[in-house]
């Protein structure tokens, strides 16, 4: 490896290494999780079998992801995308050529144009992502007027924020660019690092990949979905994450003495929260649903009872 990228590859990575250290605090993630994966899949023009061949590994694996499908590939042949039922299926507009150069009222009603033909063909849709991931502000702001949770149009990124009114869930990776069978023996590292670093600083990894690139490469793709999975990884669609981002801005969590108070803001109840206690000296909590140690941190885990509406919920450290 050169030495040029071997440094940018030190430096890209070396912020797993150091975290902030909080006595306690709520994790990001429910179920005691210490990070999530969104996989995200940009469906286009498809050869048979391809979304067949992709849904059944993500069966087998009991695996969610996301679809952000071009509406008007899909116009006249709407039961192609019959395997996707099982999944989340998102908006990638209507037309990708047309996008470009359209104007930001062009834009809009391209967007209106797939949610209608989406609704007509019973897909509920929540999320959107820009053809060839080509996003202004106020494309992000009209996809707020579409009542969208979350937009995934923007490079990169391992932290949902919220711009133009609507929840970003930036792309973390392309698989695409790192899965050419001519490059691979210099570019399988940095797909396995970049999920790596986003792992150890426990944070959101949102890998985009076309369906006929994962197809192709299925063996690859697969190795890498096992190899995530055999970590406390959370694996929420898109829009299971937007959800999940919204209800824990709502959660309030102290802590009194050795007891752990976790206030629930929502209008429903909430299962899964989690708290994550620093402190070394902590070996479990009386209450908890479950609790594990993070070996390469220390942190313990706490994943809280189910919290009702506008209610809390104690446990107690040991």
């Amino acid at each position: 490896m050169r030495p040029l990228k071997f440094l940018l590859l030190l430096m890209l990575f070396s912020a797993c290494l150091t975290q902030p250290e909080r006595g306690v605090y709520l994790s990001k993630y429910p179920n005691g999780y210490k990070a999530a994966v969104v996989v995200t899949f940009d469906t286009e023009v498809l050869r048979g079998g391809e979304l067949e061949a992709i849904a059944e590994v993500l069966r087998q694996r009991e695996m969610n992801a996301t679809f952000f499908v071009v509406a008007g590939y899909f116009q006249n042949n709407a039961e192609v995308l019959t395997p996707l039922r099982s999944f989340e299926v998102a908006s990638m507009g209507w037309s990708q050529p047309a996008w470009v150069n359209a104007s930001e009222e062009e834009r809009m009603q391209q967007i209106l144009r797939a949610h209608e033909w989406f609704e007509r063909h019973g897909f509920k849709i929540r999320g959107f992502r820009a053809p060839y991931l080509n996003a202004s502000r106020a494309t992000l702001e009209l996809v707020a007027e579409m009542g969208y949770a979350y937009d995934s149009s923007l490079f990169y990124g391992f932290e949902p924020y919220t711009v133009g009114g609507v929840l970003e869930i930036p792309v973390s990776m392309n698989f695409d660019a790192f899965w050419d069978e001519e490059k691979m023996s210099f570019t399988l590292l940095p797909t396995y690092l970049a999920f790596q670093r986003a792992y150890d600083a426990g944070e959101v990894f949102t890998l985009l990949t076309h369906v006929q690139t994962a197809s192709r490469n299925l063996e690859n793709f697969t190795a890498f979905l096992d190899y995530m999975r055999e970590r406390r990884v959370w694996f929420p669609s898109a829009g299971e994450l937007a959800e999940w981002w919204l209800v824990r801005e709502n959660l309030e969590l102290t802590q009194e003495g050795s007891t752990l108070i976790l206030r629930n803001h929502n209008a429903r109840a909430v299962r899964g929260a989690t708290a994550i206690v620093a402190a070394r000296t902590a070996k479990g909590a009386e209450g908890a649903v479950e609790t594990w140690h993070d070996p390469a941190s220390g942190r313990l885990y706490v994943v809280f009872p189910e919290v009702p509406p506008a209610g809390e919920v104690r446990v107690t450290l040991e």
